[in-house]
């Protein structure tokens, strides 16, 4: 995992310091997160499987996600992220502020505060492989059968993501 400085915040998203990112995984403190879901013109999801080597391997999350370094807006990261890890470009709309989640997963103590945003693309990818294995599409339908059937293939963090994009639809 490599670390970075970050943005500590309080419950209202409000600023109070800067901390390393392995420090806040440590000890549980509240920092931020962009995420994105991509959708095929055929309504599908892209998700992508975790990288050998990265925390959750092998597990489904976001089409795209990751910190905010210290000062970044919500949309920089959102964007930076979607250009490192799928090597693309697209027009994202924000959908959800302040998603909470806060789990033990790994040894880390994980507490972020997420802001959603989704986008259209059909592909081609040009992966970041040391932070993801493959992205794969998947109808609504298949994710609600993995989430049933099998949660522990879902990284935490992406099954809040589901549940509050399900609820707006």
């Amino acid at each position: 995992m490599a670390d970075e400085l970050v943005d500590v915040v309080n419950e209202r998203d409000e600023v109070i310091g800067q901390e390393m990112k392995s420090k806040c995984h440590k000890e549980g403190i509240l920092h931020r997160i962009s995420a994105i879901f991509l959708f095929s013109s055929h309504g599908k999801i892209w998700l992508q499987t975790r990288a050998k080597g990265k925390v959750g391997a092998g597990r489904l999350d976001f089409s795209a996600s990751g910190h905010l370094g210290a000062g970044d807006s919500y949309d920089e990261g959102a964007y930076r992220e979607m250009q490192e890890e799928l090597g693309i470009k697209v027009k994202l709309k924000l959908i959800g502020k302040e998603l909470h989640d806060n789990y033990l997963f790994e040894g880390h103590n994980v507490r972020h505060l997420t802001s959603l945003y989704t986008g259209r693309y059909d592909g081609p990818f040009n992966l970041q492989e040391e932070e993801l294995e493959k992205v794969e599409a998947f109808s609504i339908k298949e994710i609600k059968e993995i989430i049933k059937n099998n949660q522990d293939r879902i990284m935490f963090g992406l099954k809040i993501g589901l549940n509050y994009l399900f609820k707006q639809k």
